[in-house]
């Protein structure tokens, strides 16, 4: 059960939270960037990059936050994109569905994993920032 725990909370982070570009406003008119600079800052483990990919309005901002925290202390996770694509996109909103291979580098016990993930972003004042996530579909690799 724990395991199954540790799974959700990098889905969630790595989903509510990923992009790879380091000025704000080169995620301004594509999704698509924030959900690799997601991954990119929970690559290098960094807090501040992760939680600035995901909308402040979002229920579990706080949460995540904290787990994200806790995940990066306990942790070193490499996170791979392994496919993404832009499902639905309005003026407000957009869902990136993704396929994500996280795999532990160090840090207890974890199961690698293949996750297929569906994120919700929101347009805020011009930036897109991921709202929420739903997984779809988790296939362990050991």
């Amino acid at each position: 059960m724990k395991r199954m725990i540790i799974v959700m909370l990098t889905a969630i982070v790595a989903g509510t939270a990923v992009p790879g570009c380091s000025e704000e406003t080169k995620t301004a008119g594509d999704p698509m960037l924030v959900v690799r600079e997601n991954i990119r800052a929970m690559n290098s483990r960094d807090l501040e990059k992760t939680m600035a990919t995901i909308d402040e309005q979002s229920e579990s901002y706080d949460k995540t936050k904290e787990l994200a925290r806790q995940l990066f202390a306990a942790y070193d996770l490499r996170y791979e994109l392994d496919s993404a694509n832009v499902i639905e996109k309005t003026e407000e909103e957009a869902k990136v569905e993704c396929v994500q291979t996280t795999r532990k580098v160090s840090g207890p016990a974890f199961r690698d994993n293949r996750i297929r993930i569906v994120h919700l972003l929101r347009n805020v004042d011009g930036e897109w920032k991921i709202y929420g996530s739903q997984m779809k579909k988790i296939d362990y690799l050991d």
